[in-house]
């Protein structure tokens, strides 16, 4: 459960930052300052620095980065990919986190300051954020998004290791079986080992995008150990429970 570990680690990082940035406005207002000199300064405020370095969520990227390279030290390697296609991957990511710190910034100014004017209470103003008032991330919100990215990045490596298999390679749909899963997941996870041509005529952009969005599923090369993983009795046996079961694809194309 690293993932789960890490997605929790870094959501809580984005709720310190978001209390601590509540907190120093409000200990301007302790300063003396009135309520349009706070705007003011939180006007001019470059957020995306602020969180980043006098914050430090440099760090808490850094560390959540580390976890992209155990997500390859734990995988099956049935292919080759490239170091520079490694990098790739992980930087792109870590420029998205960098990216949504910017945004999240804008964010909460635009909240504070809302809650400012309103003559809110810190308290009222941080638990606010914390539920998402004003478009600002909540903690699950923050863990879903973690999560879906490390995923992603896992079922982006085993597409560029499938790049070069032989047209017949098998494979298994792999991941956890249960209430939450999706109807598609289901049927994907009851199929048994299919080709690469198979999944792209049942299962249309499955083998990259699995179910869709924060997905707990992979596509992965049939070995001796994957099949050990694979559950489809487990699949069909949810699949024979559901009073209604409608397996749409990540595009809304209803399948099976």
């Amino acid at each position: 459960m690293a993932k789960d570990t890490a997605s929790l680690q870094y959501a809580r990082s984005i709720e310190r930052v978001q209390q601590e940035l509540v907190k120093q406005v409000f200990d301007l207002q302790k300063q003396g300052l009135s309520k349009n000199e706070i705007l003011l300064v939180l006007q001019g405020l470059d957020m995306e620095d602020i969180i980043l370095n006098k914050l430090n969520l440099n760090a808490d990227i850094d560390r959540l980065m580390l976890e992209y390279q155990n997500v390859l030290g734990a995988m099956e390697m049935t292919g080759t990919v490239t170091a520079e296609s490694l990098t790739a991957l992980r930087e792109m990511d870590r420029s998205f986190y960098i990216r949504q710190a910017g945004g999240l910034g804008e964010t909460l100014k635009k909240e504070i300051a809302r809650g400012v004017i309103a003559g809110a209470t810190e308290k009222e103003i941080a638990d606010g954020i914390l539920r998402g008032a004003g478009g600002a991330l909540r903690i699950d919100q923050v863990e879903t998004l973690v999560n879906t990215g490390l995923n992603q990045f896992e079922r982006n490596v085993k597409v560029e290791m499938a790049e070069f298999d032989e047209p017949n390679a098998k494979y298994v749909y792999i991941g956890i079986i249960d209430s939450k899963t999706r109807d598609i997941c289901l049927l994907m996870a009851s199929a048994g080992e299919l080709t690469r041509d198979e999944i792209d005529s049942r299962f249309p952009n499955t083998f990259s995008n699995s179910g869709g969005h924060n997905c707990r599923h992979h596509w992965r090369k049939e070995t001796s150990r994957s099949k050990e993983l694979m559950k489809p009795k487990q699949a069909k046996s949810f699949i024979s429970k559901k009073k209604t079961f409608k397996p749409v694809t990540v595009e809304g194309v209803q399948v099976g």
